[in-house]
């Protein structure tokens, strides 16, 4: 096995350094909290009893997360807001802090170590929702073991649809979204649900005691957060959520919706009849020229990319296929004309077997095994080995996770693409590519793709697009103005923590001055939102 790159070394062992200073709540990160929680207690009043009550959902060691939480609560705090946490505490059977790859047995002691020394660093209030099941729910339950993979999907308990909630939960530890024959899937889905009755008591007691008048959330469709977005709903406490941007240090923020699904319909009604100034024309193609090669982006999918054309075989039309990461929590749950990513590619491969003429290249998502530690147990190659076991037809090519060809020129030489929700699909569109969309994505009904709602349509939709693409055109000028909705607008810059490493946070901030109201319009935007007083959206243009 060949050895980690110098660089890779270096991550590696600062990374060690880090984990042992965790373990006694020396990390930087955490260092810099009391020097903020220190300069709040001293300028700050306490909140008053009218103060807005805001209670952040903290579960987990995700440190870019707890640290960007713990440096809001402060914003929020220095806006007169009372700031509480809720934590985990540990003692779940399962969760989705690791994956099936890396559990069980949890890594609660770390994980719970960090997170309640970094909110104590901050100086808030903090509850966990052990303190709401510890020695009150049983961690049997008997029942569900009389009842198949089917029905467990089914299990409420209390007016809660615990086994809705924890399907993407499941099927993301599984590393899988097609779990009907996984043996591990029964077990997993009742440990989840086990998992899920005792957060959902503690939820009970920690919004019993707390009384939040507004609830922030990572995600929304983790189990944590599921269950206790549920419970919200129950009680009529509004919930905001949010996600990580596409763009490096940038987040999205949502009321009352799933920040993951990167749903912006409200705000492309607003922008979308505004043409781009030229500053952010070209600050939208900077930004696409470097997406083309990995920068300003978490993922490092394409280190290594080769930029080759492909070349063609055949004198029709060449369609391209973006495959997703099957079990992502975006994806699960959002299948329209198909009802899997799998059927889909399927039928595209079949569908050609009837169009000699023409050509599909199927690429496949580099995530599935370029993700450290979360290599997915549902392979498209594999499945397409074996659903066309004499092989697949002759003018279709499947481009593997691990080749390094560079999706970009896949996108150039494309007459057609097809995704089902991948954001490749307005890269499509931003060069004038036709794209029939087959999941519910984000951009979907923009107005400038060809979304399509069962297969036949899809059957129909790609002849059509395959004997004419320049018909399907789409409107470039339109799609530019969606991706820099996307890309820039409905996103916020991310005000006081960076993460340097991945993996790893840094505070920016090191005085309370610098989160208060006025000091940035970005933050400002975020805590009006939490507040009420806003809705996340970016402000208008000047007149």
């Amino acid at each position: 096995m060949a050895l980690p790159s110098k660089a890779r070394l270096g991550e590696i062992a600062v990374k060690g350094v880090h984990f042992g200073l965790r373990q006694v709540a020396q990390a930087p990160e955490q260092r810099t909290a009391r020097q903020l929680a220190a300069q709040a207690a001293d300028r700050l009043p306490p909140p008053g009893p009218d103060a807005p009550r805001v209670a952040f959902v903290t579960p987990r060691d995700w440190a870019v997360h707890v640290q960007w939480e713990g440096v809001l609560g402060q914003a929020l705090r220095a806006r007169g807001a009372h700031v509480s946490f809720v934590t985990c505490g540990g003692g779940l059977e399962v969760c989705d802090r690791a994956n099936t790859w890396e559990a069980p047995p949890m890594p609660c002691t770390t994980c719970t170590r960090y997170v309640e020394d970094s909110v104590d660093a901050h100086g808030f209030e903090r509850i966990s929702l052990r303190d709401g099941w510890d020695g009150r729910v049983d961690e049997t339950w008997p029942e569900l073991d009389a009842r198949s993979l089917d029905s467990l999907s089914e299990v409420e308990l209390g007016g809660l649809a615990l086994g809705e909630l924890v399907d993407i939960p499941a099927k993301w530890f599984l590393m899988a979204a097609q779990i009907a024959d996984d043996p591990l899937a029964p077990q997993t889905m009742r440990a989840f649900l086990r998992s899920a009755r005792r957060i959902a008591a503690g939820a009970e007691a920690a919004l019993d005691r707390l009384q939040p008048d507004v609830v922030v959330l990572c995600n929304g469709l983790f189990v944590f957060e599921a269950v206790v977005w549920a419970i919200c709903r129950q009680r009529g406490i509004p919930v905001v959520t949010y996600e990580r941007g596409l763009i490096k240090e940038t987040w999205l923020f949502r009321r009352d919706e799933a920040a993951c699904l990167l749903a912006i319909d409200d705000l492309w009604a607003r922008w979308r009849d505004e043409p781009l100034s030229a500053a952010e024309a070209t600050e939208l193609d900077e930004y696409l020229g470097a997406r083309r090669h990995g920068q300003r982006t978490i993922d490092r999918f394409w280190g290594d990319a080769q930029f080759e054309r492909p070349q063609r075989t055949r004198s029709g039309s060449l369609a391209v296929l973006f495959t997703n990461l099957t079990w992502d929590s975006a994806v699960i749950g959002q299948e329209v004309a198909f009802d899997s990513i799998q059927s889909w590619v399927a039928a595209t491969g079949e569908h050609f077997a009837h169009r000699p003429d023409d050509e599909l290249i199927i690429r496949i998502h580099p995530a599935p095994v370029k993700l450290p530690g979360k290599q997915t147990r549902e392979p498209v190659a594999a499945f397409l080995r074996q659903r066309f076991p004499d092989g697949l037809p002759a003018n279709v090519r499947v481009i593997e996770p691990t080749d390094p060809t560079s999706s970009y020129p896949l996108m150039e030489e494309a007459d057609v693409g097809l995704v089902f929700t991948s954001t490749t699909g307005v890269e499509l569109a931003l060069a004038g590519t036709p794209v029939l969309v087959a999941g519910r994505s984000h951009f979907r009904g923009k107005g400038f793709t060809v979304d399509v709602s069962t297969p036949d349509e899809f059957a129909d939709a790609l002849d059509a697009a395959l004997d004419d693409p320049a018909s399907f055109a789409p409107d470039p000028e339109l799609a530019r103005r969606y991706a820099y909705l996307f890309f820039f607008r409905a996103p916020v810059p991310s005000p006081g923590v960076e993460e340097h490493v991945l993996g790893l946070a840094r505070i920016t901030v090191d005085d309370l001055d610098q989160l208060a109201e006025g000091a940035d319009p970005g933050l400002d935007r975020i805590c009006d939102g939490i507040l009420g007083r806003g809705d996340f959206g970016p402000p208008p243009r000047p007149a």
